[in-house]
Formats: structure tokens, sequence, C-alpha cells
């Protein structure tokens, strides 16, 4: 009752935010404009952009194995990979950022793994995200001119990233230490808590042992592939759409794209997206209408492959999204 309570009013905030994000792209443009870039868009470059698209989801799915193998040394990559796309296809159908939930479930009962301790490895894995992302932000914030606002919450995101995983370093370092000491907290719950809490403080500490062994480092460079791929879908649906800037555009593009995840929105980021990108683009002297044609059309193709994809990947291993959702909603 208390989930569905805490997913009801995040759905409305999501929604608000959303409805607010689209609002303010939708001021004061020129529908006809709008009409306009859109028919401009050169198809072609959607057949490389899908095949990149597509090198996103092995790469990402690659480096979540690697943050896995020191739980169970036989996964698949072809695993990681599908329930990353499942996960990516509940994000854009439902509220809450269910998909990471979904992740864990799933993994948790494909691999029987604790589902607590697959969670924790998309946990590490979003946190390496950031810190990748925020390495490209410092290195081209000089060379770029951004709304002060938005310069500063990107910094801050990715300090807080950084900050995290230095201090799961020193905590995993020093975890026999730092795991007696919880339990001496446990002692003051009462006993029919205590063995639960254990047993899942123990499953999330096992997830977060790949940030002090060679296998994050693995990922960290799977991860870093698979964002550098993703700069060049930006960039070519920035070609499609007659945008001819500079490769750092796409670059800051997929950053604040990636940023804004973090902010509550509605299924899919709808609103939220479009913003953030349209102020990134404008900010390289394009007009609004081009911006934001920009952006539903980096969204819409985005949309469709996870969506579809994630669609066929549940039909094919005879899976039921409904009762998947469900039983994410009643897992502890």
């Amino acid at each position: 009752m208390a989930f569905s309570l805490r997913t009801h009013l995040n759905l409305l905030i999501g929604f608000l935010i959303s409805a607010a994000a689209v609002y303010l792209s939708l001021r004061k443009i020129d529908f006809n404009a709008l009409w306009a870039a859109l028919q401009a868009v050169n198809f072609l470059f959607f057949i490389p952009a899908i095949a990149g698209q597509l090198t996103c989801f092995f790469l990402k799915g690659t480096g979540w194995r690697y943050l896995l193998l020191p739980a169970k040394k036989d996964i698949r990559v072809a695993s990681t990979t599908t329930v990353l796309i499942i996960g990516l296809m509940v994000n854009n159908l439902f509220p809450a950022k269910m998909g990471e939930l979904t992740r864990g479930y799933l993994m948790g009962e494909r691999e029987k793994l604790p589902k607590t301790l697959c969670l924790s490895t998309v946990a590490v894995e979003h946190l390496l995200d950031i810190l990748i992302l925020t390495g490209f932000l410092l290195i081209l914030l000089p060379f770029v001119s951004l709304p002060p606002w938005l310069r500063t919450s990107g910094m801050l995101v990715g300090l807080a990233a950084a900050a995290m995983i230095v201090f799961l370093f020193i905590v995993m370092r020093r975890e026999e230490k730092f795991l007696s000491w919880l339990y001496r907290l446990l002692q003051f719950l009462p006993g029919r808590f205590q063995g639960k809490i254990q047993s899942i403080l123990n499953n999330i500490f096992q997830g977060f042992r790949a940030v002090t062994g060679r296998y994050v480092f693995y990922a960290f460079a799977a991860i870093l592939l698979m964002w550098v791929t993703a700069f060049g879908v930006a960039y070519l649906i920035l070609i499609s759409c007659g945008l001819f800037l500079p490769f750092q555009a796409a670059v800051m593009v997929i950053v604040f794209a990636a940023f804004g995840k973090i902010i509550p929105s509605s299924p899919g980021a709808i609103g939220t997206f479009h913003y953030l990108v349209l102020l990134v683009v404008m900010s390289f002297g394009v007009s609004k209408e081009a911006a934001l044609g920009y952006a539903i059309i980096l969204h819409a193709l985005t949309f469709f492959i996870e969506t579809s994809l994630g669609i066929a990947l549940i039909f094919a291993g005879n899976l039921s999204l409904g009762k998947i959702t469900r039983q994410v909603e009643e897992s502890p």
C-alpha cells in the first residue's frame, strides 16, 4: 500500500514537471517553422544511428556484466543486455523509474542471484555513467556557452557522483568493519527484522564489491565506449536534421539528457528530455524551432528502438509485462 501511494505521488510530481517542461518547450514557438524542421529530416542517417544505438545496448550490457562477475562468473552478455533493454522499455512506459527495479528483479530471477545484489550493481553502473559524463562536461565547458544554472546543476550532479564513488571505495576497503558497525546498530531493532535486514545488507555490499576489483575498470571501459557511441548517434541525428554543429554539441546533448533522467518526470522523460536538449542546442545559435525539432526526432528514435525491442524480448522470453511490474511493486 505504501509503495503504491509513493508510486502515485512520484507519478503526479513527474507529470507536473513534464507538463511544465512541455510548456516551456512550446512557449513562443512558431509551429509552422517547427513543422518545416521536422519535414526536412534526412532519414538515411537513421540507418547508422540505429546501428549505433544497438551497439550502445551491447556495450552497456557488457559493462553491467563485469559489475556482476564478482557475484557469478558465468553470466553472459546476452543475459545482461536483454534485461537492460527490457528495463529501458519499462522506464519508457511506467512511472517512478520502475525500469531499474525491473532490471534487479529480472536479473535475480534469470541468474538466481539476490535481487538487492543486482540492484546495487545497477547503482554502481549509474555512478560510473555520471562520472564519465562529468569528465566530458569538465573538458568541454570552456568551449560551450550554456545557461549558468544548467552549467551549475550539471557540475553538482557530476561532483556528487564522484564523491559517492570515492565513498563506496573507502567503505568497501573496510567492508568488514563497516558491516560490523551496521550490525551493532541493528541490535536496537526488533529481533524479527534483524536477520532480514542483515541479509539485505550483505547482498548490497556483495554487489558493491566490484568497485574495489579489476572488474570496475573493465566496466568503466565498456561504459565509456558506450557513451562515445551515443555521442555519435546524437551527432548523426543532428546531421539528419540539417544542423551541422561541432561534435561537442552532440556530447553536451547526451550529457544533459542523461543528467535530466535524475529529474522526476512522466514515463519516457517526455518534456524534460526535450527542454534540456532544446536549451543545449539553442546555446549553439540554433533557432528554438530547429532545436525542438531535433529533440523530438532524437527522443522518438531512441524511444521507439528501446520500447519496440524491449516488447519483442518480452514476447521472445515468454514473459508477462504485467506480471513483472506487479511482482516488482510487491518486492520488498
